[in-house]
């Protein structure tokens, strides 16, 4: 991008338009004097002409320059034998001094032919049309000099003031470079030309402050995601570096199962945390969902038989009407596993019954998943969808409602907790992921 210096071109601009004017001026006011000074002399040459033609019906020739003479027509007259008669200005006498009788050249003339026969050419001067137009364009060159410097004195004092604007956008952005937030031009006139520049440089500064503000919160999620992780991890890994120091030092056979079967169940709950840990990472990414067409209703259907066999005290309850709800384009394993992540924590607290529906409400699906249970407290209906929490010490890692509130909105939907149950949104046409709030991070109930 090419800089340059825009006071300087502004003015030299606007001196080169300057001097393209007043020479326009100039030569239309030299033009104008000249050609009316020329007609003057031609007036002059017709009149001393209408003379001579007149004079010569009443004199002769010879007699006829004198006349002129005494007018002070200088003339020149040719007889109609031939002889030729010159006459000149009448000059008056200094003294005994006798000014000449002379045109002084440059000089005009014009012959016409005498009535009575001969001709006679009359003669006039041109030094004082061109002195007239020599001082004209002495004065119009000091006149335009005088202008141009004046003009570009006035051009400079006049583009800084013109240019303060750009200044001002200078002074914010280095005030903005140096720390200072939330500082803007804020135009009054955002339709003209600075009034654009300075819109845009607000957009652009509101822009870059979202940004790095998005940036600083999703730094401090990861950290405060690796922080969490790493406690949640150092238990499981405590304990089974524990279970294996004491298989070590076990003697009998009974101990020795016994600490493999907890050995066991704890590297299956390390790898059901890592997966989980996984799983957030990717829907941190913002990695789009793989869509097919799917059956909602059939799908609730098999993650409710899969739930049942571990709550055979609870009865679950499927209510969608058949053929009212289409098929939608969405990830089913990544439904699935939200569908059981809600299940799971619904059967941790309900007491006798669950009841799954799904019904269509204007342009979306809505699966709510209700239980018999105390229900959760007003103020701990959003705690419970943030990463790892854990409101109930019923277990869990805290990262099942997470990870499907995740999943509903890399789908274009969300997931709340309303009134005694999860209620699950899908649009039925496919969208992109909607943006969850600042304040919430994702989900997970009572684990």
């Amino acid at each position: 991008m090419q800089t340059p210096s825009l006071r300087r071109r502004i003015t030299l601009t606007s001196t080169v338009v300057l001097v393209l004017v007043l020479l326009a001026m100039d030569a239309f006011l030299y033009l104008t004097l000249r050609a009316r000074l020329e007609a003057t002399l031609a007036e002059v040459l017709d009149t001393r002409i209408g003379v001579a033609v007149r004079l010569s019906d009443q004199m002769p020739a010879a007699q006829l320059a004198s006349t002129l003479t005494e007018l002070g027509v200088p003339a020149t007259i040719r007889g109609p034998d031939g002889r030729q008669y010159a006459a000149g200005p009448a000059v008056p006498r200094i003294g005994q001094y006798v000014p000449p009788a002379v045109v002084f050249r440059p000089r005009v003339e014009r012959t016409a032919t005498l009535p009575a026969g001969g001709t006679v050419t009359v003669y006039a001067t041109r030094a004082g049309v061109d002195r007239t137009l020599r001082q004209l364009l002495l004065l119009e060159l000091a006149g335009t000099v005088v202008a141009l410097g004046l003009a570009v004195l006035l051009l400079r004092r006049l583009s800084r003031q013109a240019l303060a604007p750009l200044q001002q956008v200078v002074d914010t952005a280095k005030r903005t470079e140096a720390g200072t937030p939330g500082l803007r031009l804020r135009p009054d006139r955002p339709d003209t030309e600075l009034g654009q520049m300075a819109a845009a440089y607000d957009r652009m500064l509101d822009a870059l402050e979202a940004a790095l503000h998005q940036s600083r919160r999703s730094d401090e999620r990861t950290q405060r995601f690796l922080a969490d992780a790493a406690h949640q991890l150092r238990t499981p890994v405590t304990r089974i570096r524990t279970t294996v120091e004491s298989l070590f030092r076990a003697d009998s056979p009974e101990v020795r199962d016994r600490l493999l079967a907890t050995l066991v169940r704890e590297t299956g709950r390390t790898r059901r945390l890592l997966s989980a840990l996984l799983r957030i990472a990717r829907l941190d990414q913002g990695d789009p969902p793989t869509r097919s067409p799917v059956d909602i209703a059939e799908l609730c259907r098999a993650e409710i038989e899969r739930a049942e066999p571990f709550a055979p005290h609870l009865r679950f309850e499927l209510r969608a009407q058949n053929g009212t709800v289409p098929p939608l384009d969405v990830d089913a394993e990544s439904i699935r596993e939200a569908l059981a992540n809600l299940l799971d924590n619904t059967r941790r607290h309900a007491t006798h019954l669950i009841v799954v529906t799904v019904e269509v409400i204007d342009d979306s699906v809505r699966i709510e998943v209700a239980d018999d249970g105390p229900g959760i407290p007003v103020p701990e209906r959003e705690l419970v969808f943030e990463r790892f929490a854990s409101l109930d010490g019923k277990g869990g890692s805290g990262l099942g409602l997470p990870i499907a509130r995740g999943v509903a909105r890399a789908h274009g939907g969300d997931l709340l907790y309303a009134g005694t149950a999860f209620v699950l949104t899908l649009p039925l046409a496919p969208g992109g992921p909607s943006e969850p709030p600042s304040a919430v991070e994702a989900s997970s109930i009572r684990t």
